[in-house]
Formats: structure tokens, C-alpha cells, sequence
């Protein structure tokens, strides 16, 4: 029972309480607090769908059925008059994640003194995981907007200060070092015994927290994205070497496509990932990959909202015995792992499918699968990137094929004459499917081969990016639309 209490308690928290309405007298206030800052990240991330807006649908793999608004998303129509499309161009639910953090900051250090409770030692661990998930809003923002403004301070009184944009060169180096100063304090594991944290042990913070090596993750992928695959090695490798010291393991493919497996909440091997968050401590269907994904036989509806078509399924899992996705039409042999219903004009896209507390004909299904942002197979992946990027070939094909003999697939022969990068790269597709990297990857892929002119010219015009929403325009005169968009 002490599980179920303290998953309760955190998820009241993250609901409830907003670091800036606190007292700041006990220790409950700073619990109440840093949970806070973790449920405001998960709602900017689940708000219309946005971690599979942002980084799965702009010129990815899934079609819409009758959703023209997430169809204009697909076709990187940003500037469509639909409330979801406006709604996401607002960075306001990000900067809230980073003014709460920064209000953490400032306010908790004055519980150590007022609660007998709350320890330095408490309070260094805190303050380490909202350093790191302020860097990590940091790294959506540029990522989604390029230059942003960049605020370090808490504005209590909830008003957004008046200040220009910052380039995301600067913005970037400052969440490094941020992230740098917090792997420093982050464990690999919380309330390791005969020591508790918040009163409860290791058991009950896994997989619910930021640590060691999810630092070094998040670090690795802003390293990759700046271009600097230096110390997108250093970093990857930190991860891969220090992995096992926080239980994080490679997934076999059931315990990736399982009801129960590394996408339901509180699983050790979850690198980065934001768990479900409902008042009563219960998951809902709000905010979940399945709401957009899943049909019968799954649940109710008769068509899902996104798919993966027939067509693109086929030139994306070439390999017959995939475990993920393949077809031997000889032997007909199929691994649907991530598909269900291949014959279907819809196929059902249910590599994420964790459903529970609704009712058993699935009319009103209750969705509990984490937000998965990171896990082993993504970083090893992004280290063998970085090795081509560096032109160390033999070691790319050594980490490429650490996914490959894991689903499947055939080695990447030494001898091939074929590109590691593109072969890198469409593992990474084939891998991450649904997981929110897709977009992310294409800008990536594309700095490095430079061989598309019409996505070269996206980027350099700055086409990849979100315009800005006109309320943010219209409330700060000192920001500016992105050019693209004017």
C-alpha cells in the first residue's frame, strides 16, 4: 500500500498545488512544489497532444482520418485558423514548467530552515530535478521556436516579463550548464535504503523521477542537435556505460509493445518519461498517444485519428522478419508487433496500447501509458549517429546493430556499400515510431546529408519551426514572428 499512497500523493500534488501559491514552511510545501513543476511538464506535453504534434506528425509517417486539423499539422500548415494549431503555437504551458522551477529555487532553501524535516540533502536532490527539467523546457522551446526569450529569474505574480528573444545558441549553452551542474547532484536511484526520500524508498520513485544518467541523455540529444556529435559521443556513452547503474536495460520487443510493458508508468528502464497525472492518482484519457492511435479491437471507435497507411508501412519495414513490422508473403509470415488490422485501409497503429480502468468493451477506455521521452535504444541509436557524423564508421555499424540483431533484422555488414547514415537514420524511424522523434530526426538527418534542396531551404528559412501564437505577439511587443511565418 505504501506504492499506491505515494503515487497518490504526488499525482494531488502535481494537480493541486502551484509552486507559486505555497507557503514555503514545511516539507509538504516543497514536495507539493517539485511535483508541481513535473505535472505542469506533462500537461505542456499531453496539451492537444503536443509532444506527437511537435514531433511526430510534421512530415512524418502518420495519416489523419477526418481530423483536417491534425492533417495541417502533417503538411506543415502552421499558420491554419484551427484552435488546436493555435492553441500549440503558445509557448506560455513551457515557460510555466521554467518559472516554476526557478520560484522552486528561490523559495526552498527557506524549508530547510523552517522544517526540521527537510534536509540540505533533500534539498540538493530538488533542486537538481528542477534544474533539469527547466533545461529540458528550454530544449522543447528551441527546438519548436529557434530563438526564444530566455528567463532565469521567478516572476511571482504570474506576469510574463517584457523581454525580446534570445538566440537559441545562447538559450542552449545555458540548459547545457544547467544540466551539467544537475547531473552532478542527480542519483541513480531515490530512497536507496537504509536512506528514504520524501519517506518512501527506491521502489516507489522509479521510474517517476529525472536522475544521473537521464541527464546525460537529455544532454547527448542537445549536444546532437547543435551538431557538436563530439560530445554527443561523451555523453551517449555516460548513458550506455553508467546505464545499468540505474536499472535502465535494453527492451526485448514484447516488453516494448507489452500492455505492460516499458510504456506503462513507473518502469525502471524509462530513460526520460513523464508518467500519467490524474487527481486521483489514476490515468485518463487525456493527453495519450492511444486516444489518437487506437481502434477496435482495442476499443470502441471504428477508425483511429492517426495511422500508419499500408503504403508507408512498406517502404519503412523492409526487412520481412522485423519483430516490429514485417511480411514474408511467401511463408506467409507477419510480425505485427506494432500493427494491428495490416488489411485494414486504416491499420491500427498499436505498438502503445496500455489500457485500463474502463469498461470492457473499451466505449470509454482509460489510457495509462507514460510519456516515454527517451530509453536505451534511442541513445544508442544517437551515439551511432554521432559516429558517422564523425566519420567512425566501424563503430556507428557496432551501435546500429546493437537495435538491429535485438528486432531482427540483419546485420549491417562491414562490406555493405550502403550509407550508415541513412541506414542509421531509418532505424531510428523504424525503432521510435510513435514515440515523438520523427521531426526532430528529419531536421538532424538533413544537416548532415544535405542532399534534399526543398527541405535544405526549410531549414535555412526557418521553416521548421512554429510561428508564434498572436496572443504572445499581441502581449509582448518586443517579440517578433518568426520570418517564415509573416
Amino acid at each position: 500500500m505504501a506504492g499506491i499512497s505515494c503515487k497518490k500523493a504526488l499525482d494531488q500534488s502535481s494537480t493541486q498545488v502551484s509552486p507559486e501559491n505555497l507557503q514555503w514552511t514545511s516539507i509538504n510545501d516543497s514536495r507539493s512544489a517539485l511535483m508541481g513543476v513535473y505535472g505542469l511538464f506533462r500537461s505542456a506535453l499531453a496539451n492537444n497532444y503536443a509532444q506527437w504534434v511537435y514531433g511526430d506528425l510534421r512530415f512524418g509517417d502518420f495519416s489523419s482520418y477526418n481530423r483536417p486539423d491534425l492533417d495541417a499539422a502533417i503538411r506543415n500548415q502552421l499558420n491554419a485558423s484551427f484552435p488546436m494549431i493555435k492553441d500549440l503555437a503558445d509557448w506560455r504551458r513551457f515557460y510555466a514548467v521554467i518559472n516554476s522551477a526557478a520560484v522552486f529555487i528561490e523559495h526552498a532553501p527557506a524549508v530547510v530552515k523552517a522544517d526540521p524535516k527537510y534536509s540540505q540533502a533533500n534539498l540538493v536532490l530538488d533542486i537538481a530535478q528542477v534544474r533539469a527539467l527547466r533545461a529540458l523546457a528550454y530544449f522543447y522551446l528551441v527546438r519548436i521556436w529557434g530563438d526564444v526569450p530566455l528567463v532565469t529569474y521567478a516572476y511571482d505574480n504570474g506576469t510574463f516579463p517584457a523581454i525580446g528573444r534570445t538566440s537559441a545558441t545562447t538559450v542552449l549553452d545555458y540548459a547545457q550548464r544547467e544540466l551539467q551542474a544537475a547531473a552532478i547532484d542527480l542519483p541513480y536511484y531515490y530512497g536507496v535504503s537504509p536512506q528514504t526520500y520524501y519517506g518512501f524508498n527506491q521502489s516507489n520513485w522509479t521510474g517517476v523521477l529525472l536522475n544521473k544518467v537521464s541527464a546525460y541523455a537529455i544532454l547527448a540529444h542537445m549536444s546532437a542537435w547543435q551538431g557538436n556529435y563530439v560530445n554527443t559521443d561523451v555523453y551517449a556513452g555516460l548513458v550506455m556505460d553508467n546505464a545499468a547503474k540505474a536499472g535502465i536495460t535494453a527492451s526485448s520487443i514484447g516488453y516494448l509493445t507489452a500492455a505492460n510493458g516499458i510504456f506503462q508508468g513507473r518502469q525502471p528502464a524509462q530513460l526520460v518519461a513523464f508518467g500519467a497525472i490524474d487527481f486521483n492518482g489514476e490515468s485518463s484519457g487525456a493527453g495519450h498517444l492511444e486516444d489518437l492511435t487506437l481502434a477496435q479491437p482495442f476499443v470502441a471507435r471504428v477508425k483511429p485519428q492517426i495511422f500508419v497507411s499500408r503504403d508507408t508501412l512498406s517502404s519503412i519495414f523492409t526487412d520481412a522478419y522485423d519483430f516490429r513490422f514485417g511480411t514474408d508473403t511467401l511463408a506467409k509470415t507477419f510480425w505485427t508487433n506494432y500493427i494491428t488490422g495490416y488489411n485494414s485501409s486504416t491499420p491500427v497503429f498499436s505498438k502503445i496500447k496500455v489500457i485500463r480502468d474502463g469498461v470492457s468493451d473499451g466505449s470509454y477506455p482509460v489510457f495509462g501509458s507514460a510519456m516515454l521521452i527517451s530509453r536505451l535504444e534511442d541513445i544508442q541509436l544517437l551515439r551511432a549517429e554521432a559516429m558517422a557524423a564523425l566519420n567512425r564508421r566501424d563503430e556507428a555499424i557496432r551501435y546500429l546493430n546493437l537495435i538491429r540483431q535485438n528486432r531482427g533484422v540483419p546485420l549491417f555488414l562491414q562490406t555493405s556499400t550502403a550509407n550508415i547514415v541513412d541506414a542509421i537514420f531509418a532505424e531510428r524511424r523504424r525503432e521510435l515510431m510513435g514515440e515523438g522523434w520523427r521531426w526532430y530526426d528529419l531536421i538532424r538527418y538533413h544537416k548532415i546529408r544535405q542532399k534534399d534542396t526543398a527541405f535544405s531551404r526549410l531549414i535555412q528559412t526557418g521553416g521548421i519551426y512554429w510561428p508564434v501564437s498572436t496572443s504572445v505577439l499581441s502581449a509582448n511587443s518586443l517579440i517578433q514572428q518568426n520570418p517564415y511565418w509573416k
